[in-house]
């Protein structure tokens, strides 16, 4: 191919206008002019003007210089008082109208300022910004656009070039994130741009017909925002993995930092020790590295020693909270009368992640917190062990049969079968209670299963994942609808509406969902309770299916209410312990009444 390119010094005013019918008068110092065997491919003008000017067009984005579409400033802001140099390159669309002039387009472009003003070659709209710069001492400062990034073939109205556009957007995100990702690591701009990568060619494919500058204006807008949320993503994910290369004890203490725990460490030991306030008290803990074993092990101390006269007593009870316990246990040191609770893991064959760390700390102190108040009432003597764990795990002292099989509520054992439930399923949408003047929350309808499917559809990166995203709505509206029949469209509407409005973090998200299950499981309970009270005939006030009853609707709205507050909520480490121990609070209420009415 035979490229030819000519340079025509201009340096004289050229006035044009733009869309809002304003003019701008600049001074044109060149114009460029590419052909490639005799065919124009490219037009290329450069303008110079002074400060004031240079505010009108950055305000209103003449040239197409949108602020989504600039790179960053090079050298620093531009100064007051010398004169800024503008590079642009005509719309592929409008190079024809020159064709015809190539013998001498300077005068051309200057026939039509005089004779032509509002032809299309004197529009702003029809040039596309590619650099902005400013000479001045003693580096010279400015910034290039998406444009530059793009070659001039790429987009007309007759040939669109998606591979090109798609190489385009990755150059100029790889030099967006050098600049304003300066802190990030190679790794992890490297590996956020390989996100936003794989679904710019499905975005391509779906939309290429209705590229323009706008729709470019706001896909790079959208992929600067979700860039920034990427690379957050990854470095933390990547620091995390780090973590787990690094010896047991830096793992440790790089995990308290990560997860904003204030800790001291003690001198000479490889021991940390923090303190921590739950929801029935404030103790200290230590995680101790075991460095030889190679082994992590992690203490909550009860704050007040067992009494000589009490640790029996106290033994008791331990002895019987740990009856059943799958991770950790309580100790009592008999001599010192020192009570706490372990966790632990051996990382000698495996590695040791920031998850592996954080559910070891969580869950020990969840279990603290929990059997908190009843090793205190064992202490004072208000409680016997057992009546302390019967206390805690929601376990009533109401005299059963020896026959398992047997219900305490009274419910015929030829309907026990029509009563069985799978646990793990969600009901359909609940009736309101008249109790309750209020309407559920959404996240109390769906199951979890639907708020994940939501979250992932509603939540990818617009427009470029769109086709994927309408295919996954479709597919679990007609699912809700099938669900709940008739209110199925309105409740696929609303929950629409609610997760396009609302952004959840991924911790957020996990908590929803257990609560989501929650709420599920409870109207579950009502509805099958509420059946039987109506084929058998009206429940007795204060009898247990009545009461039953009650505490299940109560149970269900403090449930709703938690679900109003998390999508907003911002969950900071001891919150979430609180919220874990409260969701495990739950469970156990709702075990103990599907044991009632014999969940299969």
């Amino acid at each position: 191919m035979n490229t030819n390119t000519k340079n025509y010094q201009l340096d004289s005013e050229l006035t044009l206008h733009h869309s809002s019918q304003s003019s701008l008068t600049v001074q044109a110092i060149a114009l460029t002019i590419t052909t490639q065997n005799d065919h124009l491919i490219d037009a290329h003008l450069t303008l110079l003007v002074n400060p004031q000017i240079y505010q009108r067009i950055d305000t209103s984005a003449l040239f197409n210089l949108q602020p989504e579409l600039r790179g960053s400033l090079t050298n620093g802001e531009f100064d007051s008082q010398t004169n800024i140099e503008i590079t642009a390159s005509l719309k592929p669309d409008f190079l024809p109208n020159l064709i015809p002039y190539l013998d001498n387009p300077p005068a051309y472009l200057q026939k039509l300022n005089l004779e032509e003003p509002n032809n299309p070659l004197l529009s702003t709209d029809n040039w596309l910004g590619l650099e902005v710069k400013q000479q001045r001492l003693p580096l010279e400062t400015g910034y290039r656009t998406f444009w530059d990034y793009l070659s001039s073939a790429a987009v007309t109205n007759n040939k669109v070039d998606s591979e090109q556009i798609n190489n385009a957007i990755i150059n100029f995100f790889e030099d967006w994130a050098a600049a304003n990702l300066e802190f990030k690591t190679n790794e992890v701009i490297s590996q956020a741009l390989s996100e936003i990568t794989q679904g710019l060619e499905e975005w391509l494919d779906t939309s290429i017909s209705a590229i323009t500058s706008e729709t470019l204006t706001q896909t790079i807008s959208e992929i600067a925002n979700a860039f920034e949320k990427l690379a957050d993503a990854s470095e933390l994910e990547i620091n995390q993995q780090n973590i787990a290369s690094q010896d047991i004890f830096e793992a440790m203490v790089n995990f308290f930092i990560t997860d904003d725990w204030p800790y001291r460490k003690i001198e000479n030991e490889p021991i940390l020790r923090t303190a921590f306030s739950g929801k029935n008290g404030t103790w200290n803990c230590y995680a101790l590295a075991r460095l030889k074993q190679q082994q992590l092990v992690f203490y909550s101390v009860h704050p007040t020693p067992a009494p000589k006269n009490k640790r029996l007593t106290v033994a008791e009870f331990i002895t019987r909270a740990n009856s059943g316990m799958i991770v950790g246990n309580f100790e009592l040191n008999f001599e010192q009368g020192e009570i706490r609770y372990k966790t632990s893991i051996d990382v000698a064959d495996d590695q040791l992640s920031f998850t592996c760390i954080k559910n070891l700390v969580y869950t020990n102190v969840t279990m603290m917190d929990k059997y908190l108040p009843g090793i205190i009432s064992v202490i004072n003597g208000d409680a016997s062990p057992v009546a302390a764990i019967n206390q805690i795990e929601i376990i009533q002292s109401t005299p059963q049969s020896s026959d398992d099989d047997e219900q305490i509520l009274a419910i015929p054992p030829h309907n026990q079968e029509e009563l069985a439930v799978d646990q793990f399923s969600q009901m359909d949408l609940p009736q309101q209670e008249k109790r309750h003047d209020r309407e559920a929350h959404i996240l109390a309808i769906l199951t979890p299963e639907e708020i994940t499917q939501f979250h992932e559809a509603l939540q990818m990166l617009a427009p470029y994942q769109r086709k994927q995203a309408q295919a996954k709505t479709e597919k679990l509206k007609n699912k809700i609808i099938l669900r709940l029949g008739d209110l199925g469209t309105q409740i696929y509407t609303q929950a629409a509406t609610f997760f396009l409005e609302v952004k959840l973090a991924p911790k957020n998200l996990k908590l929803i969902q257990r609560y989501s299950g929650l709420a599920g499981r409870t109207k579950l309970l009502v509805q099958y309770l509420s059946q039987w009270s109506q084929q058998y005939g009206e429940v007795l006030v204060n009898s247990e299916v009545s009461t039953a009853l009650v505490e299940l609707e109560d149970l269900f709205w403090c449930v709703e209410e938690r679900l109003q507050t998390l999508p907003t909520d911002k969950i900071e480490g001891k919150q979430e312990v609180q919220i874990l121990t409260e969701i495990e609070e739950f469970r156990e209420q709702l075990a103990f009444y599907e044991k009632l009415i014999k969940i299969s």
